[in-house]
């Protein structure tokens, strides 16, 4: 008669591999170019621009970063965490710049959610809609 002990060790060995391949699968399909608007909560014609190159390890996320708008264009790298479809990223730039957050969901081609900008002279808030390329 087996063991009760061995069974558990086989369902928890499956289950983690079972996992891992999720995980895994959802790595790569986060992973490419998010381009879209972002509209600012103080002003809905006060547009801008954010392109995301996004990588995924496991829950970990990173990649660069490019906003545009009228007299902005700044860059920098991508670092956050992604729980099951659940974004939360930091925006660091390059140059002394606003850094951002965004705070979202993941849909298999899109994020949406909020931005804002911190440590920052000015108030930059509001939504965020993003395309996969």
């Amino acid at each position: 008669m087996p063991q009760p002990g061995r069974w558990l060790v086989a369902l928890l060995a499956a289950c983690t591999v079972f996992t891992a391949a999720c995980e895994s699968k959802d790595d790569e399909a986060l992973a490419g170019t998010y381009v879209g608007d972002a509209v600012d909560s103080q002003d809905s014609s006060n547009r801008k621009e954010f392109t995301l190159n996004l990588a995924a390890t496991g829950t970990a996320v990173g990649g660069t970063y490019r906003i545009k708008a009228i007299i902005l264009d700044v860059s920098g790298s991508v670092s956050g965490t992604m729980t099951g479809s659940e974004l939360s990223l930091t925006l660091t730039p390059s140059a002394p710049e606003c850094p951002y957050r965004i705070t979202g969901t993941w849909s298999g081609d899109r994020i949406s959610g909020t931005y804002t900008a911190f440590n920052c002279f000015v108030r930059s808030d509001g939504t965020i809609t993003l395309k996969k390329k």
